[in-house]
């Protein structure tokens, strides 16, 4: 080629342009370097789903290398998303499922033996990622909140780290509603701050207890609880995407490198393996029901509570998810206007149906807004009751205890008669203005500049 150029009849500014482009051209495809990024989650569809959809834009840009580390579970579904899949805890997916579903609503004691029993298998997680990351270091690593193995060894070998959160209340701030503790909406005087300071404090508290009877587990990360800036180390200090929406968020006093990237926790199955024509139900209002896919305490009550509603609005379908995907799809008519299906991805059905009762769960949370659907929330465990109050404060939502009849009933029916929604409207419209995987870009490309100025 660069014969022909020399040989051709072109003038010589033409000759000295295409010389110029095409040495730029043969530099930049020698020394240009793709960012290695290893993403680190838990094979749980509430914090995978997000997380993937984050990074699904970025697999085809060949500036990036970005390698999935998550539970067999979850590899074949990944792998059709366009993942570069490495599996953990092979060999251990009983005591993952073990540990990650509890029986019944988890209580004080019950919450610690879950994370007693969590942290064995995040050592064995952090083993296999010090391991490959010695021999195969990445530039970045992005890890799911929970996920504590990622951001631990990344911090033991200097690599800079993002925390992804998709639940974006359970990180501590210095006002506001604490979580977990039943769901504590806005304060409406002086006695409601004080008594949400002391949670602050309490919760604050119970961390320290815990994090001081598991030490001689936690010893070889040489963990500490808070760093010298009084902020949790178990999220990264460099980076924390918050996967949810300021605009219905209660509490204030974020930290500087925490940003908000709107919703993303859509599911990303294919709708065309779960096939349910809604045709035959076009002149009924169509309610779909669902309570994720970790609470199988609750499926069966859940199950109870359609048929009473069914009984009481025969102008109404309901579709009741068991929420287990990955399997043979199948859908079972109970009544004749209640459907129990094994699992509906929540994008391809949502938007097709008229109401949502659900459990509260980040995803179908902020799926509602997105597609503009009024829901029930029933709240049954972890962050559940703080995302029902506030779907309840936004305007975007009613509440109920999960188990009473008569307020389910009840506040269904106020569901059917409030006619206009325009918080919802408002929320959906703000829900299009975040651009998440934009937003994790430039996150991604601030902390290798910051990296490098540490050189």
């Amino acid at each position: 080629m660069f014969r022909y150029l020399f040989m051709s009849k072109l003038i010589n500014k033409q000759r000295i342009i295409l010389l110029i482009v095409l040495f730029f051209i043969f530099w930049y495809s020698r020394h240009m370097k793709s960012i290695k990024i290893d993403v680190v989650v838990v094979p749980l569809s509430g914090h995978l789903y997000p997380t993937m959809n984050l990074l699904a834009p970025l697999l085809n840009n060949p500036q990036y290398e970005i390698r999935l580390f998550t539970g067999p579970q979850k590899k074949a579904v990944a792998e059709a998303a366009g993942f570069n899949v490495v599996t953990i805890l092979e060999g251990h997916i009983e005591e993952f499922e073990k540990a990650a579903n509890n029986d019944e609503q988890l209580g004080i004691l019950s919450a610690y033996q879950q994370l007693s029993a969590s942290l064995d298998l995040i050592n064995l997680v952090s083993d296999q990622l010090s391991e490959e990351w010695r021999e195969n270091r990445p530039d970045i690593v992005i890890a799911d909140f929970i996920t504590l193995s990622g951001g631990l060894v990344a911090n033991q070998l200097g690599i800079p780290w993002i925390t992804t959160m998709a639940t974006q209340f359970v990180l501590e701030t210095t006002d506001g509603p604490p979580c977990l503790i039943g769901g504590m909406g806005s304060p409406k005087n002086g006695w409601d701050a004080s008594i949400q300071y002391v949670g602050r404090k309490a919760t604050r508290l119970v961390k320290r207890i815990v994090s001081f009877l598991l030490r001689d587990r936690l010893k070889r990360y040489d963990f500490k609880l808070y760093n010298q800036l009084d902020q949790e180390t178990i999220y990264s200090p460099y980076s924390i995407l918050g996967i949810g929406m300021e605009e219905v968020e209660l509490k204030k006093g974020f930290p500087k490198h925490y940003k908000w990237i709107g919703p993303s926790g859509a599911s990303v199955e294919a709708g065309e393996d779960y096939p349910l024509d809604l045709s035959p139900f076009m002149e009924r209002k169509k309610v779909l029901m669902t309570c994720g896919t970790q609470l199988a305490w609750a499926k069966e009550n859940l199950i109870y509570q359609a048929t009473q509603l069914a009984k009481a609005h025969p102008d109404c379908h309901f579709f009741v998810t068991r929420g287990v995907g990955g399997e043979a799809f199948q859908c079972e008519n109970l009544m004749e206007n209640l459907s129990v299906v094994s699992y509906l991805p929540y994008k391809e059905y949502i938007p097709q149906m008229d109401y949502v009762i659900h459990h509260g769960g980040a995803g179908i949370f902020y799926q509602c807004i997105i597609y503009g659907k009024p829901a029930l929330i029933l709240p049954h465990d972890y962050d559940q009751f703080d995302y029902a109050v506030r779907g309840v404060e936004a305007g975007v939502a009613f509440s109920a205890k999960r188990d009473n009849r008569e307020a389910i009933g009840h506040a269904f029916e106020e569901l059917l008669a409030k006619e206009n929604w325009p918080e919802l409207e408002t929320l959906r419209q703000a829900a299009q203005s975040y651009h998440p995987t934009e937003t994790l870009e430039r996150e991604i490309h601030r902390l290798l500049e910051d990296k490098e100025k540490e050189k």
